[in-house]
């Protein structure tokens, strides 16, 4: 055949994947559905602005995230470091207070109640390398909640920290790879207002375009069937057009793998997640303000943005970026977007608002994982990126380590080329 390695989807993990493969003297042809690389991520104008915005993922700590801080020492991205925000505010339905005297009274209810239990247990199963014997705590977060022994404001604190990482309803997400995420990232909710974290000063472009430089990408090429067997991988796309390689790297989120036919049908675990897929739903609301503080962070439980955040200059103004996650804002009404900012911000002046939805988006189906309950302690999501056949599976909804994250993604990609290394290789 005249490629060895076809890599559907141009994300960061299959960028990753494909920039091994290639210096390794593999021959990779990259199949991507959209107009552009990135996948989630996406580093774009603000219409009619001149304003940069990440409408996709963004945040990153190098100081946990050793594989994507390896990308940015390697092709020397410029980053944004973590601030100490200028105002600080915790809204809870009708209230709103402003400053750390309720943050300091919520964190040390928090120390009181069982939190600190449920993250003990799920470090020292993180020590000793595995996830099955959590069960107890693989339920949803708001059963979690519910639990939780602490009183009504502290509980609402915790929900809204839930929903804004989990990136779900409480009530569709499990609160077991939440917690496995503060424990592999070094994190709790009573950290949330010291550590916003990192962000690239040029956008997610900077660092995959360098990544993907010298590769052979080819944009609009929509796959509708994957066939495998012993004489190689054979992709159809929508047009009817087929490409032959040795093997492939599936690197698409797992809400699109219903989308395509599998030939053979992918292993039983894979088969399950993808027909009930991951329940991640989230608007990320953009917004050029002014006469607001040079940097904020805010969060919130019975509002419609659950967590805000003002980091970087937009123009003469400020850019707001937010989480709405558990009563999600149409990100195409202006007036509703503007009056969900000024409950963060009530001084503010919303010029402009923006954002992408990524559920009804074809290609994604959907935003950061959010693992529903029992994926985590059954093996399911353990079995995602298990090969099958001459397919590797990459992405930052299977990563082994930093799922739901980009550093998800790139070490993703970065194992999905060794596997192929070893199919190639007949190991």
């Amino acid at each position: 055949m005249d490629i060895d390695v076809v890599v559907i989807g141009a994300g960061f993990a299959g960028i990753a994947a494909t920039r091994d493969l290639v210096e390794a003297g593999r021959r990779v042809v990259v199949l991507e559905a959209r107009d552009r690389i990135g996948g989630r991520t996406w580093w774009r104008e603000i219409p009619g602005t001149g304003v940069m915005a990440e409408y996709g993922g963004m945040f990153f700590s190098r100081a946990t995230q050793p594989n994507l801080a390896r990308e940015i020492d390697r092709y020397g991205a410029a980053v944004l470091p973590g601030v100490d925000p200028d105002m600080l505010a915790w809204i809870d339905g009708d209230r709103r207070d402003e400053g750390t005297e309720a943050i300091d009274r919520i964190q040390g209810k928090l120390a009181s109640s069982n939190l600190g239990e449920a993250i003990r247990i799920t470090a020292d199963a993180f020590r000793n390398g595995g996830r099955t014997a959590l069960d107890a705590l693989d339920i949803t977060a708001a059963e979690w909640v519910a639990g939780l022994d602490t009183d009504p404001e502290a509980a609402d604190y915790v929900k809204g920290f839930l929903v804004a990482m989990g990136g779900a309803p409480l009530e569709h997400c499990s609160v077991l790879p939440l917690l496995w995420d503060m424990v592999e990232l070094g994190y709790s909710p009573a950290d949330v207002f010291v550590d916003v974290g990192e962000l690239l000063a040029d956008g997610t472009t900077s660092l995959i375009e360098p990544m993907s430089a010298g590769v052979d990408i080819r944009f609009g090429t929509v796959v509708s069937q994957v066939a495998h067997d012993d004489g190689g991988v054979h992709v159809t796309l929508d047009d009817g057009t087929v490409i032959n390689a040795a093997t492939a790297v599936v690197a698409l989120p797992v809400n699109v793998w219903n989308d395509i036919e599998f030939d053979p049908p992918l292993a039983e675990p894979k088969r399950r997640a993808a027909a009930q897929r991951h329940p991640g739903r989230v608007s990320k609301v953009l917004a050029v303000i002014h006469d607001a503080p040079k940097t904020y962070f805010g969060m919130g439980w019975n509002t419609p943005i659950n967590a805000g955040f003002v980091l970087r200059p937009a123009g003469d103004g400020r850019l707001f970026m937010g989480f709405s996650v558990q009563d999600r804002v149409d990100l195409s009404d202006h007036e509703a977007v503007a009056a969900a900012v000024n409950v963060h911000l009530p001084d503010a002046v919303v010029d402009t608002t923006a954002g992408h939805d990524w559920i009804g988006d074809r290609f994604s189906q959907g935003t950061w994982l959010s693992v529903p309950p029992t994926w985590f302690s059954d093996g399911t999501f353990d079995a995602l990126a298990v090969a099958d056949g001459r397919l590797a599976f990459a992405g930052s909804d299977i990563a082994s380590e930093g799922a739901g994250w980009i550093e998800g993604a790139v070490g993703s990609g970065i194992d999905a080329a060794a596997n192929v290394q070893g199919l190639l290789s007949g190991a």
